[in-house]
């Protein structure tokens, strides 16, 4: 049932038009210190077009395949396959949360395959949708390790800080400073658990701030300028990574809010239905977008119950087939788009 669903999870998602002046206000940039970072909505912008991008590689395949039709050999039919298999298991990375580099670099490596075995010789509209496909398979790459830079990046960075000024500060650190160091490293450790589990990371990275704090006071002005600016860059990066943790936080928190909207309107909209399965799928995906809910309230992984979630909507899609009205449908897609959204800011909330 998950991999139907993924199959056809992004068919109805379409890019929206380009709009510069909108794209400009959504691309603002906050200052903060030495550093530039992106506010929530170029976040929120991302993440929309990571879904408009996986839809557009899934319908490019498509229509490569449309064009080579039935007159095509054994090999390059095998090649398409293997195509349509690579970006579905891509699709359930994102959903799953997990990192998709090494499915984007299996699905770029056999549409290279693809190009060989199709030679010199396929027509000029095959190799204009081939190089369409591998052009939007560069931008979902690009997208991809955007989102995921937004904490995974900023904690290498930290990791690295930490560990330079370490290094500078030496044998010679004074008991208290080593204390310290200690005390970083050790809230540090904690946050990145907790980034690795999916779980809230809040709580220790204020303890890590804290730390940080303390490390500076503790060493004061008499240090040497290398590790004035060592301390300097860990202390920015810290600031960083809160800083990017609590607004993809926010994120999450109105996605959130938008999928139990999404709900409510099926709800409503399926109140009058009189069929015992559609009531139980309704009553199943509610139960589920529960449990995300409260998986996410209480600091806890919602992974496996956003999983659940999405399996659910796909079968509530399946049982009402036709039957569904277009804003029902339009209700159903919406859902569809916002469950998936929520997966990829999760990932990116996960290193």
């Amino acid at each position: 049932m998950m991999m139907h669903a993924l199959r056809s999870l992004f068919a109805n998602t379409r890019k929206p038009s380009f709009n510069p002046r909108a794209v400009a206000r959504r691309l603002h940039l906050e200052q903060l210190g030495e550093r530039t970072m992106p506010n929530a909505a170029p976040i929120q912008h991302l993440v929309a077009n990571i879904q408009h991008t996986l839809a557009d590689v899934q319908s490019d395949i498509q229509a490569v395949k449309s064009a080579l039709g039935t007159t095509t050999n054994s090999t390059v039919t095998t090649d398409v396959t293997k195509l349509t298999t690579d970006a579905a298991k891509v699709a359930a990375d994102l959903v799953a949360g997990t990192s998709a580099t090494a499915d984007i670099t299996t699905l770029r490596n056999d549409i290279g395959t693809l190009t060989t075995d199709l030679g010199a010789t396929v027509p000029a509209r095959v190799q204009r949708q081939v190089r369409d496909l591998r052009s939007d398979l560069t931008s979902l790459g690009n997208e991809v390790n955007q989102v995921t830079k937004e904490v995974s990046g900023v904690l290498q960075s930290v990791q690295t800080d930490l560990q330079t000024l370490t290094t500078a500060l030496g044998t010679n650190a004074s008991p208290t400073v080593t204390a310290d160091l200690n005390a970083v490293a050790s809230n540090l450790a904690k946050a990145t658990a907790d980034l690795t589990g999916g779980t809230s990371a809040s709580a220790d990275l204020s303890s890590l701030t804290t730390s940080v704090g303390t490390l500076a006071a503790d060493l004061g002005r008499s240090v040497s300028n290398s590790i004035s600016h060592d301390l300097r860059n860990l202390s920015v990066d810290v600031r960083d990574l809160s800083q990017n943790v609590r607004q993809l936080t926010g994120v999450v928190n109105h996605s959130i809010a938008d999928i139990q909207a999404d709900a409510m309107k099926i709800s409503t909209a399926l109140a009058s239905n009189t069929s015992a399965t559609i009531a139980a799928d309704v009553s199943a995906l509610n139960a589920a977008l529960a449990k995300v809910s409260a998986d996410i309230t209480a600091g806890t992984s919602p992974s496996a119950d956003l999983s659940v979630a999405i399996s659910a909507q796909a079968t509530l899609s399946t049982d009402l087939g036709t039957t569904a009205g277009k804003g029902l449908q339009r209700q159903l897609t919406g859902l569809t788009n916002d469950l998936i959204g929520l997966a990829i800011e999760l990932g990116a909330l996960k290193i």
